[in-house]
């Protein structure tokens, strides 16, 4: 659904060593511009998960104050990012039976077939992020990007799900909303920075996208404008730095 010209929308990323806030403001054209950004050094957190819910409210509230004053704007609810080690990302398959009239493939169709791919045992301790279609196979057809009005007897699905430990999530959550904000979804950082660094020519030829960060490395895999692999890595800049300072003593 297009946003309403005039729309904002803000976007923060709480990492590990950074927390930044965007604002953006929906233009004529769907295009957003860009009306404030701030950023606060990160308090709280480690490779990419909360860990001091005090200290991360903080810099959150300072890095949004800072937004909104650029901005011009009191901000009320925003899209948050979230990393960390616990992030799992596994491919699934799902099957249905075609039940359309003259067997047409319908939403509902495709949305079944979507639940049922998402139908894989996932520990309790865990909670899904995205489920991401893949392609669609139609009767041994395979490649196809949307089946809605075609006819067939099977529709199968494949999708890449992504979880993430709860706790950890809860504990972004209570984060934001103690910083006073609300929270509009939240979005794996990877997928987040592939919407805005990648271009559909790259995503169909295939690109794997790294996002080194101070406490994570997220790694996104494109192949056939497709997500097709997705991970998270205990590892960032700031080991690097370490490990320099430790091998030259400085």
């Amino acid at each position: 659904m297009a946003a309403k010209e005039g729309t904002i929308i803000a976007g923060l990323d709480v990492g590990t060593t950074k927390i930044c806030a965007i604002v953006g403001e929906v233009s004529d054209d769907q295009r957003i511009d860009i009306i404030g950004i701030g950023s606060a050094p990160s308090r709280g957190l480690r490779k990419g998960v909360v860990v001091n819910i005090d200290g991360t409210v903080k810099s959150i509230e300072k890095a949004v104050k800072e937004a909104e004053l650029m901005a011009g704007v009191d901000l009320g609810s925003v899209f948050v990012g979230i990393a960390g080690s616990h992030i799992k990302g596994i491919n699934s398959r799902g099957v249905v039976a075609v039940s359309g009239k003259n067997k047409e493939i319908t939403r509902h169709d495709v949305n079944r077939a979507i639940d049922a791919a998402r139908a894989v045992s996932i520990p309790v301790d865990r909670e899904v992020l995205h489920i991401l279609p893949q392609e669609f196979i139609i009767d041994d057809q395979d490649g196809i990007i949307d089946p809605y009005g075609m006819s067939g007897v099977r529709l199968e699905v494949e999708v890449h799900i992504i979880t993430a430990a709860v706790t950890s999530a809860q504990n972004l959550v209570k984060s934001v909303n103690r910083a006073g904000l609300e929270i509009e979804d939240i979005v794996l950082e990877q997928f987040a920075s592939s919407k805005s660094a990648l271009s559909p020519q790259e995503k169909e030829l295939g690109v794997v996208l790294i996002d080194i960060g101070g406490g994570t490395t997220d790694v996104i895999v494109y192949m056939n404008g497709k997500v097709r692999h997705t991970s998270v890595l205990a590892l960032g800049g700031n080991h690097v730095t370490n490990d320099i300072a430790v091998g030259l003593r400085t």
